[in-house]
């Protein structure tokens, strides 16, 4: 054997060992398929698992409510003792506020104050064919006013109106519903100037894209009418208890 021939047998040898490591590479794709099918196990002992998580969830609901239900009473009976303690005197300078916390007590006045009314009517003869009509039409209205939902402007023509009823000035408490009823917002008098808040939200309602509270839809139209029926009730209430006063007067 020559020179050459040894060269090119050392040569071959040389190849083959490296070749070796680059034959031996196709096994790391096992290596990656196991670990693959370690996480996509992983993925469903997971996924087997929220289920579980879900059923425990809805295992604690049914407790829950329970709870509530049994507590409800206790706790109607809470806050219908805090409402009767409450009082329901609305303040001039409260309407139109700006101040959040004002703001939410004068809805929850002008809300016990609607319910006041709403029993002092039931108590009497005055229309009872209507009382539970009224009182299915304002129960939107006394929901948004407990929540503190209802819109500024219609929160301040609200307290405007129950404003005149609890001075018996039901003449402007008439012409306060007027105002309501067409977007107007209605004001105690003296009071349209009261600060920024008050003087945006009147030019607000009284721009050119005012609408009709009455024609926004059926629920608030509704309501609106209500409010009416509540003045004049009170109205008519107002005039029984001065003749009965002035008859005990006589005699």
């Amino acid at each position: 054997m020559d020179l050459s021939s040894l060269l090119k047998n050392e040569i071959a040898k040389k190849q083959n060992e490296l070749e070796k490591p680059c034959l031996a590479t196709p096994e790391r794709p096992e290596t990656s398929a196991g670990l693959h099918t370690e996480t996509a196990a992983d993925v469903a002992v997971k996924t087997a698992e929220e289920p579980e998580k879900v059923e425990e969830a809805f295992k604690e609901t049914p407790t829950m409510v329970l709870q509530r239900l049994q507590t409800r009473p206790e706790r109607v009976k809470d806050a219908l003792e805090q409402d009767e303690r409450a009082d329901v005197t609305i303040a001039i300078a409260a309407i139109g506020d700006s101040d959040p916390a004002t703001a939410a007590d004068l809805a929850i006045k002008c809300n016990l104050y609607i319910h006041q009314l709403l029993q002092e009517w039931q108590d009497t003869d005055y229309k009872p064919e209507l009382v539970i009509e009224t009182k299915k039409a304002l129960y939107p209205l006394l929901v948004r006013l407990r929540k503190h939902t209802l819109a500024a402007e219609l929160i301040t023509s609200v307290a405007t109106i129950l404003y005149h009823i609890q001075h018996a000035q039901f003449a402007q408490a008439t012409q306060s519903y007027l105002k309501l009823s067409i977007g107007n917002v209605a004001w105690p008098i003296g009071v349209t100037s009261v600060g920024i808040h008050a003087r945006s939200a009147h030019e607000r309602i009284q721009g050119r894209d005012k609408i009709a509270n009455v024609m926004l839809d059926e629920t608030t139209r509704l309501w609106i009418t209500s409010v009416k029926r509540l003045v004049s009730f009170a109205a008519v209430s107002a005039a029984e208890g001065r003749r009965r006063k002035s008859q005990l007067q006589q005699e």
